[in-house]
């Protein structure tokens, strides 16, 4: 049984090995993976990689084999989340664009039961829900991307509007109705509560050296290793939410079906075939491996 996986460095190629490389504790069968905002600034160059990683870091996979215990995972169907202690999948750490990959048993999250192509961005939704729970209005969320829009439709149902800053993919916002920023000279400069989502360092560094904010939620999906003190005093929180969180299964469901509209699911013969829907475009696309 070969092994094929679509592997970055410098470029993206799909390396093949002839039997099944086992480096974790857990050997799954990918069946849904979503490719979106990270995959496209590793790509374009703007997110540098320390070493060749095997991409995609959401998704839903089937348990193959456990290494050392648990045991009754096997067979079953769980999503995948990107974040975990050992760092960011599909980035820091290997990730699910292959036909069979190994994960260590952190990034295992929900078990399903009847798994849908949507149910790949599920952990970024639970993500979103824990960046938005300690959050006071007004709320500006920095970054057009999937996670900053499901941060978005999240208060939305908990009936907080927030106001969106992006400098690119401004349409990805404002399809869904929400009120968007391009320029900065437009903001307000004090804000109760500004929440990172984007990876464009420079973008973070202008808002945060500009705008005075009770509480700054930052993301680990969006890679910021670093944020300007500026010299206005005060005091300001600073939270790094880095799980999911629970979420209300009604609140779940209206998201990723409005999510669901932006978002492209393609199915697959050939992990190969993904090559050509590089880089990821709009919101992403959920690519089904159950054929491979």
């Amino acid at each position: 049984m070969r092994q094929k996986l679509v592997v970055y460095s410098d470029k993206v190629e799909v390396v093949e090995h002839p039997c099944v490389v086992v480096k974790e504790s857990v050997l799954v069968k990918p069946i849904y993976v979503y490719l979106g905002e990270l995959e496209r600034h590793l790509l374009e160059g703007s997110l540098p990689s320390t070493r060749p990683v095997v991409l995609g870091g959401s998704g839903v996979v089937r348990v193959v084999e456990v290494q050392g215990g648990e045991t009754e995972l096997t067979g079953r169907v769980y999503t995948v989340t990107p974040i975990g202690p050992r760092g960011l999948l599909g980035y820091e750490e290997d990730g699910l664009l292959g036909n069979f990959v190994s994960i260590s048993r952190s990034y295992l999250d929900d078990l399903l039961v009847d798994p849908r192509p949507i149910d790949a961005v599920r952990p970024l939704v639970k993500h979103a829900y824990s960046l938005v729970t300690k959050v006071s209005e007004p709320v500006l969320i920095e970054g057009c991307n999937l996670l900053g829009i499901a941060a978005g439709l999240i208060l939305r149902y908990m009936g907080v509007e927030a106001l969106f800053y992006c400098e690119q993919r401004v349409r990805l916002a404002l399809q869904y109705g929400f009120n968007v920023y391009k320029h900065i000279s437009e903001l307000a400069t004090r804000w109760s509560t500004v929440i990172l989502t984007g990876i464009n360092q420079s973008v973070k560094y202008k808002l945060l050296q500009r705008l005075t904010a009770n509480t700054v939620v930052i993301s680990p999906l969006s890679t910021t290793s670093w944020i300007p003190i500026t010299p206005h005093g005060g005091e300001a929180r600073i939270l790094i939410p880095r799980g999911g969180e629970a979420i209300e299964h009604s609140i779940m469901r209206k998201v990723l079906d409005d999510l669901s509209r932006g978002l492209k699911v393609l199915e697959i013969d050939d992990v190969k075939s993904v090559l050509g829907l590089l880089p990821p475009r709009g919101l992403g696309v959920i690519v089904s491996l159950r054929r491979d």
